[in-house]
């Protein structure tokens, strides 16, 4: 249903106009690629989504304007 984007987010990001179909094959290139700096949550999508839901209150800029979620607890 959702082509594997939350097993290909990275290679998304990194090349956001290749295919669905050629997300997979780009990820396994780049993995050795990116070394430690590869990161990936197995967490299963419906428990991810729970979690920043109850977890993510609001989105704030930082010096460079680049806005991260915060948690204000």
């Amino acid at each position: 249903v959702f082509h594997n984007i939350t097993d290909t987010h990275v290679a998304h990001h990194l090349f956001s106009t290749i295919p669905h179909y050629h997300a997979m094959e780009a990820t396994i290139a780049i993995k050795p690629v990116l070394g430690e700096y590869y990161q990936f949550d197995a967490t299963p999508f419906y428990k991810a989504l729970w979690r920043e839901a109850r977890e993510c209150l609001c989105v704030e800029p930082d010096e460079k304007g680049v806005f991260w979620y915060s948690n204000k607890f």
